[in-house]
């Protein structure tokens, strides 16, 4: 592993590239590492040239505040500027403090996009079929854009889909009932098979840019006819929510709280009777 010569009084701009370089590809999922890497340039454009020892509070809390358009991205970028002073702080003691754990963040609340069945229906009709794959995959497996365009041949045995997902390491085994089987018997169809299930047109394997960019495209279209816009993303929470309990939701999803599969995932609304006033 590359490694940045520390300073005494390091800047910045010398923390972010010892944490870009010994910390995100080790730790980090793959999209993840896509999304710091795009942010951190915007942190050493802003504060890179700064004695990080220096900073203080106020340093950041009007920036993160002075517009509201922009705000969640400023979060996200405050967020990974934070995991850098925390690995700074924890596991190099190059800072004293983490100062950012003194910048109150604004919390968001969750996304409650709920994709109906006739939504699903009607947007897979007019889907790649790739795409039409990966969203019936979606649906009934529950996991993630990045681990179901990983996922290998190899993973299924014993009529058991083998799931590690790439973000928490979780290990999973997903029954495959009748409907997943048709599915997959589908994808072994595609031409010019190879080791992964989801393959492009030439058989290699489908990287997430690429399938962000078919979802985009198809998104586009859905919208110019009238449609409301959701994320792949709002598939696993579609499959949550058609689950029976909030237990086999938080199973199928690999979740390890059930508060988080209720709160984010379980998009429905809750269903109650009324109190029975003369009994």
């Amino acid at each position: 592993m590359g490694c940045v010569q520390e300073q005494h009084a390091p800047t910045v701009g010398a923390i972010l590239d010892r944490y870009e370089q010994e910390v995100i590809p080790f730790t980090l999922a793959p999209r993840t590492q896509e999304g710091y890497r795009r942010i951190i340039p915007k942190l050493r454009a802003l504060w890179g040239h700064r004695i990080a020892a220096e900073l203080k509070p106020k340093d950041f809390g009007p920036w993160l505040y002075e517009v509201q358009r922009g705000k969640i991205q400023r979060c996200r970028m405050l967020a990974v500027l934070s995991a850098a002073f925390t690995c700074a702080v924890s596991n190099w003691y190059i800072l004293e403090v983490n100062i950012l754990r003194g910048v109150k963040r604004p919390r968001n609340p969750p996304r409650d996009r709920l994709v109906s069945r006739e939504e699903f229906d009607s947007l897979r009709a007019i889907a790649p079929l790739r795409v039409q794959l990966m969203m019936d995959l979606a649906v009934r497996t529950g996991q993630r854009q990045g681990d179901l365009l990983s996922l290998k041949w190899s993973q299924i045995k014993d009529m058991l889909i083998h799931f590690q997902q790439s973000k928490t390491g979780k290990r999973i085994l997903v029954e495959i009932t009748p409907e997943l089987e048709a599915v997959l018997d589908q994808c072994w169809k595609l031409p010019n098979r190879g080791e992964y299930v989801i393959t492009r047109t030439m058989g290699n394997r489908f990287t997430g840019a690429g399938f962000r960019a078919s979802w985009q495209r198809l998104m586009d279209r859905w919208c110019k006819q009238g449609n409301e816009r959701f994320s792949f993303h709002d598939l696993r929470a579609m499959a949550a929510t058609m689950c029976f309990t909030p237990e086999e939701a938080m199973r199928l999803l690999g979740h390890t709280t059930l508060a988080m599969t209720n709160r984010v995932y379980r998009r429905a609304p809750e269903r109650v009777k009324p109190i029975q006033l003369n009994r």
